[in-house]
């Protein structure tokens, strides 16, 4: 696997040259993708342009591709063939497995598709709903789609950038709390939402910055990517409930218990008791700056070890990452990790087909990637024979930390406390644009178990509620002496477990 970075359209000298510097490096020091999966490049017609927004495979296999550009294309093996066209920055799609209806997301509705003379082109765009404002804010983005069992769809609106000192203009500054950048000069800016059968439209939970990725895995729970900025110290995953408050306290100016209430009269402090924490932090700069969709991987197993695992994208980097999740005392917490680097453009959106091979959907224009294409599609598919070499998860125990790999590892150098470097941090909520790592503290261990197999080990710790720790595994191999890929791990752990039954 070949793995290269670029830096597109700086904005000037200064940028460019601090580009450079940062690409000379990411091409010497970028790790490369775990053994037993390639990365495969899709080619695309010149005369298409495809920024994508969305992907989702037809029942016939078929994957139908929505772009930024406003159109939907249809690619069945070598051929290309544009389904619509006409539409609004379209960053979502959903396709029934059983009635092959489309449907997608665009700025200003959810619209059907309906191909009506069946010669493969949409004749017929129905609006579902269009319940939500809509400015000339270039911020005002709609997100979507994932699809309940009750055949209820779900998305995610942005905030509007409303400070004048970036938006250029007064006319959107409204809603901004205490300062922030990111405010709602229209309706449900901020929110997720639920459209039933039916067609209505409801407030689902608030909160939200630049919701740029929806996920649901195989139980109907559903999670969202937040990026790095004002009120949100580092980008996030969240898990979406009903009524939850996600931090951002713009968007309660749509909530009926705030109608008319002063929301910069109600302290920081105030709005950090309302808010429910991300199950994950994204480590911005050494991991992440703008994550995209969160798809889990329900393969079966024909994409390795991964099973349930969660993996999403991030739109600056152009690499790829993926999380493991667990619930503590009700909640969802977890692990990250790097999983691919060196991309061609910023990773957006994703889809597993049902090979297993993983879709990747990428974009760069006017939002600034690593890679050196403007867009793209690529593939990443595990060859079903080489394990990885990798944590496999990063778990609580009630004791401290035990993390598992995916092979047997080399005993004496997973026993020896040295070769661990773990440290941990919080990121602070604020109406300022992101956070730095607060309280930076290093940790070691009390106590290192490792269990027969090699498979595990334990590090016995204090455990602080809040806090991200990462672990840094330096010099570990497998037993067949294959290094770690990729030897950081981070954890965000919200609450300590108070029993090891798991």
């Amino acid at each position: 696997m070949q793995l290269r970075y670029s830096f597109l359209e700086p904005l000037s000298r200064l940028c460019a040259l601090a580009c450079a510097v940062l690409v000379a490096f990411l091409m010497v020091a970028a790790p490369k993708g775990p053994e037993g999966y390639v990365v495969e490049t899709v080619d695309i017609p010149d005369e298409i342009t495809l920024g994508v927004g969305g992907l989702a495979f037809h029942p016939s296999g078929a994957l139908f591709i929505t772009t930024r550009e406003g159109q939907v294309w249809r690619l069945k093996g070598q051929d290309w063939q544009l389904f619509a066209d006409g539409l609004h920055e379209v960053l979502g799609i959903y396709i029934d497995p059983v009635s092959e209806d489309i449907w997608v997301m665009q700025r200003p509705e959810l619209t059907q598709l309906v191909d009506r003379d069946g010669d493969g082109r949409a004749d017929v765009y129905r609006t579902i709903t269009a319940a939500w404002g809509l400015t000339d804010n270039y911020h005002e983005y709609a997100f979507g789609l994932v699809r309940d069992a009750e055949g209820s769809f779900y998305g995610t609106l942005n905030t509007s950038l409303s400070w004048v000192g970036w938006a250029g203009s007064s006319k959107w500054d409204i809603g901004r709390v205490h300062d922030g950048k990111m405010g709602r000069a229209a309706r449900y800016r901020g929110w997720s939402f639920k459209v039933t059968p039916q067609g209505e439209f409801i407030p689902w939970s608030m909160g939200m910055r630049s919701p740029a990725g929806l996920g649901m895995n195989r139980h109907g729970e559903i999670f969202y990517t937040d990026n790095q900025g004002d009120w949100n110290g580092s980008s996030t995953l969240q898990h979406v409930v009903k009524g939850r408050f996600h931090g951002h306290p713009s968007s309660l100016m749509d909530h009926p218990e705030f109608a008319g209430k002063d929301l910069n009269a109600i302290s920081v402090d105030a709005y950090r008791e309302m808010r429910t924490p991300p199950a994950v932090y994204f480590i911005h700069g050494d991991l992440a700056n703008s994550p995209g969709e969160p798809v889990f991987d329900e393969t079966a197993g024909q994409f390795g070890p991964f099973e349930d695992q969660i993996f999403v994208g991030d739109q600056t980097r152009s690499n790829l990452m993926r999380i493991v999740l667990e619930k503590v005392q009700g909640a969802y917490q977890g692990a990250i990790f790097n999983f691919i680097e060196g991309l061609q453009s910023g990773v957006v959106r994703n889809q597993f087909n049902e090979q297993g091979v993983l879709y990747v959907g990428q974009t760069g224009r006017g939002w600034r990637s690593a890679g050196d294409k403007i867009f793209g599609l690529q593939t990443v598919r595990w060859d079903r024979q080489t394990t990885p070499v990798e944590m496999l998860s990063i778990g609580l125990t009630t004791r401290g930390f035990e993390i598992r790999f995916t092979q047997p590892m080399d005993m004496k150098a997973l026993a020896d406390a040295s070769h661990y470097e773990i440290e941990h941090w919080h990121y602070l909520y604020r109406p300022e644009y992101g956070s730095p790592k607060a309280d930076r503290t290093k940790v070691v261990p009390e106590r290192i178990e490792v269990t027969h197999d090699g498979m595990r080990v334990h590090c016995q710790m204090p455990q602080l509620e809040g806090k991200v720790y990462q672990f840094r595994l330096n010099g570990m191999q497998s037993r067949s002496g294959r290094p770690l890929t990729n030897p950081i791990g981070w954890y965000t752990l919200n609450k300590r477990r108070l029993s090891d039954l798991r």
